[in-house]
């Protein structure tokens, strides 16, 4: 593998450059909105359609600012004068429906411009993350002169029209049809098929001719009710996607001879009448919005297959570079040409892939692919921490970790980038704090917190995912909610923020506390305690156990955990009263699982009282909440590592792992829990798998940022860098160092960014770190604690060896 992967072809398009006018602040709220929702008067409700918008309107002065709100169900493409603009909106729910807020001005020409929007719905198949009432639009004037662009239905310029050509295609997982991928559960949109036929060409430029077009007609008022009748509007919170072009890679395998360097360079003529099948290796996992430019080729039709790897005869993968006797099973976007010159075709929704394999049948007339790129989509704060040690290894973790977590930050937290898409709760807590690490921003991590709260049932459940259409509920989850805010807050210092959420936090732990039972553990509930893909007979579909969680200890200790962290969130904002009824509970359960789960035998704490079941995961929470005296966590860590007979932590719950090897003081094994990671790196993988390759569950993903939870240690526990107060205004740096023997990198913080470089030798430190000048701490090595100034500091520290 080539180290320094991230180093990509990426060209930035000044042309396309736009701002979110409401982040960080919001200056324009939804109490100035006036226009109203609108649609197209052929439109049922929910039914998988594109339609378009036009609006010409006149501009005098090109250098006055020309704001505009603007949002669409399900998502749009905004098009000024022929420019793609941006797309949206931000993913959210009915109650909380986001809209941007653009300045328009320098797309503007004096005299007529043209606004166009394509607003698509994908129908009953969409995204399980993306809510709906309608297919319909909403466009605001802010400033006086973008009011003409107001939506009313009523009067004004706005015509629509039906783009025929588009048809949801719908990703096949379940069901008697065809399988359209491997893996199971698929929770993303339908892919397109687009028949350019009935594409209205041009329709985006201010010449096209829409005097056929129909005028918009009503659906809802914006505003009336505070909104109610429909959308509960507000601010987008976090800044636009970026849109950035970024080269494809070159054709690796094909059906027939192919001389030309086609997408990399030169055109590619498929000859009449012929099938062509031909795959392209991008050499690395990336994802967002590929454009094929072509020509001719009258009803050819050419399917374009995405897919993170290749599969072998019985669906294995292997070596992710090795492409012999492997075929790609991924879904697809299928086009039919017009046979005019310039069409050109990008998809509807983000696509991710490594390996893109096109399929073309042409007819009487050849078909020319004059050019294939991608437009890559990323939340556009920027994703800048380093790391390199002496282990090539660890530097080659780090790289696919780091571009799992870019990927699959976007305007909410992914859990993965093909599948499913989704924000789930246990995810996000780890995701979080891997971004915060590479970005030094919080942002993501407050908006997933408040997404969150909003999905509360009424008994206190947080619903496993969202923004959600559906009703994923794991208990478990709902107490990782309230995790997020302690690491939250361990971070940032900001009581505010407990004030925010005390109440919620309330709610979710009385909630749960009603799945207690008489011997202070966990009942069976309806819905699925969530805990690892373990994997074995013991599979219980997510818990270790097939009984549904009854009595599970790990399941008990995790209440436990949260409990903990709520008494000291309580403590905190000076509620010493809630926080010793918590603390208190917290000690109840953590004797009983003791009493009833800890095998005296074999020194461990099985999974439930029968002693029927043991795993690491149970052992691993039973160190992080002390549940077992701090005097015998080492030796307990050390025996769990070793039994290769215990239910096997996964890569999700090796964060935790990583934790309670942090808390006791072990660095010697974080090698020994990494190694599992060791493996995507012998198989060429540039991002990281969901679970453990098993018969019973294969492995599905693979971007997954549950996995990538190594690049946050390698900075908090290997380098050893930690707030201490207010959000980095003070940080502690104790290298751990781990079997590494140099660490060199940067890490941003809100405060700015830390530069270090740490060596060891024996007992001696050499560490070169640099600090921003808003921030003050303390070096720590082997008992020595020495003050860090701001700017640069050398230090020597050498102890005795006892």
């Amino acid at each position: 593998m080539i180290r320094h992967f991230l180093l990509l072809v990426l060209i930035s398009l000044p042309l396309y450059a736009q701002e979110e006018l409401n982040y960080p602040e919001v200056i324009y709220g939804p109490e100035n909105i006036h226009a109203s929702w609108v649609s197209h008067p052929d439109i049922l409700g929910g039914e998988d359609r594109v339609v378009l918008f036009r609006n010409t309107f006149k501009v005098d002065n090109t250098s006055a600012d020309f704001i505009i709100n603007i949002s669409a169900d399900n998502h749009y493409f905004l098009y000024v004068n022929g420019k793609l603009v941006t797309h949206g909106p931000q993913l959210s729910d009915i109650q909380h429906y986001k809209y941007e807020t653009l300045n328009l001005k320098n797309y503007l020409e004096k005299g007529e411009n043209i606004l166009a929007v394509k607003v698509i719905n994908f129908g009953k198949r969409r995204f399980l993350g993306m809510q709906s009432i309608f297919t319909s639009l909403m466009v605001n004037g802010v400033t006086i002169n973008a009011e003409q662009l107001n939506t009313t239905g009523k009067q004004g310029a706005w015509v629509c029209a039906i783009d025929d050509s588009y048809k949801a295609n719908e990703v096949v997982w379940r069901g008697d049809k065809e399988k359209s991928i491997v893996g199971g559960f698929y929770a993303n949109n339908p892919t397109d098929i687009i028949d350019l036929n009935a594409y209205p060409t041009g329709w985006e430029l201010l010449d096209y001719n829409d005097t056929n077009w129909q005028k918009t007609e009503f659906f809802e008022n914006a505003s009336s009710m505070g909104g109610s009748i429909a959308y509960l509007l507000e601010p987008r919170n976090l800044p636009l996607l970026s849109w950035d072009e970024e080269q494809i890679g070159s054709i690796v395998k094909s059906s027939k001879s192919i001389t030309t360097k086609f997408p990399v360079s030169d055109e590619l003529k498929i000859p009449a009448n012929t099938k062509t099948t031909f795959l392209i290796d991008q050499q690395y996992v990336t994802n967002g919005f590929p454009e094929l430019l072509f020509s001719k080729g009258k009803n050819a039709s050419i399917r374009i297959k995405y897919a993170e790897n290749l599969f072998g005869p019985n669906n294995e993968k292997g070596d992710r570079n090795n492409l012999e006797g492997k075929q790609l099973l991924g879904y697809y976007d299928l086009i039919i040409s017009n046979g005019k010159d310039a069409q050109k075709f990008i998809p509807n929704w983000m696509r991710t892939f490594r390996f893109i394999e096109f399929e073309i049948e042409t007819k009487v007339q050849p078909l020319v692919l004059n050019s294939f790129k991608n437009y890559r989509s990323r939340t556009t704060i920027p994703s800048v921490a380093q790391f390199t040690s002496d282990n090539e290894l660890y530097n080659q973790i780090f790289d696919i970790c780091k571009r799992t977590i870019d990927i699959c930050t976007q305007d909410y937290f992914l859990s993965d980038a093909y599948y499913e898409t989704m924000q789930y709760v246990g995810d996000t807590k780890i995701q979080a704090l891997i971004w915060q690490a590479m970005s030094g921003n919080t942002e993501h991590t407050k908006n997933a917190i408040r997404q969150f709260d909003h999905s509360r049932d009424s008994d206190g459940n947080i619903l496993g995912a969202y923004p959600l259409r559906s009703t994923f509920i794991y208990p478990t989850y709902s107490l990782v909610w309230v995790d997020m805010i302690a690491d939250y807050y361990n971070v940032s210092g900001d009581k505010e923020f407990i004030h925010t959420y005390k109440d919620g936090i309330v709610n979710t732990l009385a909630g749960f506390e009603k799945n207690m039972n008489e011997l202070n553990l966990v009942n069976k509930t309806p819905y699925r305690y969530f805990i690892d893909w373990y994997t074995g007979p013991n599979n219980g579909s997510g818990t270790a156990t097939k009984n549904d969680g009854e009595n599970s200890a790990v399941v008990s200790l995790h209440y436990v955990h949260a409990l903990q962290n709520a008494a000291m969130l309580f403590k905190e904002i000076g509620d010493n009263q809630t926080s010793l009824v918590y603390q208190n509970r917290a000690e109840e359960i953590k004797k009983s699982v003791y009493d009833l789960c800890f095998d005296m035998e074999t020194n461990i704490f099985a999974e439930r009282p029968d002693k029927t079941i043991y795993d690491q995961h149970t052992n691993i929470m039973a160190i992080l909440t002390d549940a077992i005296h701090e005097s015998e966590q080492r030796a307990l860590l050390d025996k769990i590592l070793n039994d290769k007979d215990l239910l096997q932590a996964t890569y999700y719950y090796r964060f935790y792992l990583f934790e309670a090897i942090k808390k006791v003081g072990a660095p010697e094994l974080f090698d020994v829990a990494l190694k599992p990671w060791e493996k995507m790196i012998e198989d060429n993988m540039t991002t990281t798998l969901e679970r453990f390759e098993s018969i019973e569950k294969p492995t599905r993903s693979e971007v997954h940022p549950w996995s990538a939870s190594p690049a946050y240690f390698y900075f908090n526990y290997l380098a050893g860098i930690q707030s201490v107060k207010n959000d980095f205004e003070e940080v502690r740096i104790a290298p751990a160092f781990g079997k590494l023997k140099t660490i060199i990198g940067s890490l941003p913080t809100s405060k700015g960014t830390i530069e270090f470089k740490l060596n060891r030798t024996k007992n001696k430190l050499s560490a070169e770190i640099t600090l921003p000048i808003t921030m003050a701490g303390n070096l720590s090595w082997q008992g020595t604690e020495i003050p860090l100034k701001k700017g640069k500091n050398v230090y020597d520290i050498k102890n005795e060896i006892k």
